[in-house]
């Protein structure tokens, strides 16, 4: 029979050899835990890592789009500028077409009203009275005014003459209404033109027969040249070319007719 003391080494020693076993497997098991967890910390690490770089890859794609977005913006407003620049030329080349062919037109109208007025001369300022006949009165023009024979102021084939009413300035002495008279021949008509300076200092005076755009234009001129004749006592003379109203001035008739002032009537 062993003795106690024995027996509790004995027992000590194996308690101490199963303390010492699990303590190595416990050591076992914490190494086994510690490298699942430095392998989980160094995945988690990888992890962030790899999310750090496709966020770094995301920030410079979307740094990267806002760049091409900000292209495409400066490139759809400079496309946006140069339509609208090109439509304003359209639009302005239009514009000039279209005031050009319009004053074409004008000009083409008067052009054609002057050649339908071609036979026609206004008289102004030859007495009027009440009830006359207008055929006596041009008979009065031609023999007493313009110093032509009988037989060649009966001669004259007109086509119409009568009185235009014109407008009267208020406070003004009534004055006599024009005479519009339409040659057949348009070679008579130059004949009459031609006598015209007869009519100098008898208030009576002559012209074609123009469009009323011309008319105006000549009778504006008209107040200038008796203006520059009276105070600068130049010679003056109105013309007309195609739709131009011309005034021209000379010192004498030896001297070339300058061009004063002009109004071109479209």
């Amino acid at each position: 029979m062993a003795s106690p003391s024995n027996t509790t080494m004995e027992d000590l020693k194996t308690l101490i050899l199963a303390v010492d076993s699990k303590v190595e497997k416990f050591n076992e098991k914490l190494d086994t835990i510690e490298n699942k967890f430095s392998n989980l910390v160094q995945e988690v690490k990888e992890d962030v890592n790899k999310v750090k770089l496709e966020v770094s890859e995301t920030g410079q794609a979307l740094k990267e789009l806002r760049h091409d977005h900000d292209e495409l913006q400066r490139g759809v407003e400079a496309m946006e500028l140069n339509m609208q620049s090109l439509e304003v030329e359209k639009l302005e080349s239009m514009r000039q077409s279209f005031e050009t062919d319009l004053k074409n037109l004008k000009e083409k109208q008067v052009l054609l009203e002057k050649h339908d007025r071609k036979y026609n001369i206004l008289v102004y300022g030859m007495p009027e009275k009440r009830d006359e006949n207008i055929w006596k009165v041009i008979d009065d023009l031609m023999m007493n005014y313009l110093k032509m024979e009988k037989a060649k102021a009966e001669s004259f084939p007109f086509a119409n003459a009568h009185r235009i009413p014109a407008r009267q300035n208020s406070g003004e002495k009534k004055r006599p209404n024009p005479i519009i008279i339409r040659f057949i021949h348009y070679a008579d008509k130059e004949l009459f033109l031609s006598l015209g300076s007869l009519l100098a200092g008898k208030n009576i005076r002559m012209v074609d027969d123009l469009p009323p755009c011309m008319k105006e234009a000549r009778n504006e001129l008209a107040k200038i040249a008796y203006k520059i004749r009276s105070e600068e006592k130049l010679k003056t003379r109105i013309r007309h070319l195609g739709v131009t109203v011309i005034l021209e001035t000379r010192t004498s008739s030896r001297d070339q007719w300058h061009i004063l002032k002009q109004f071109r009537c479209c």
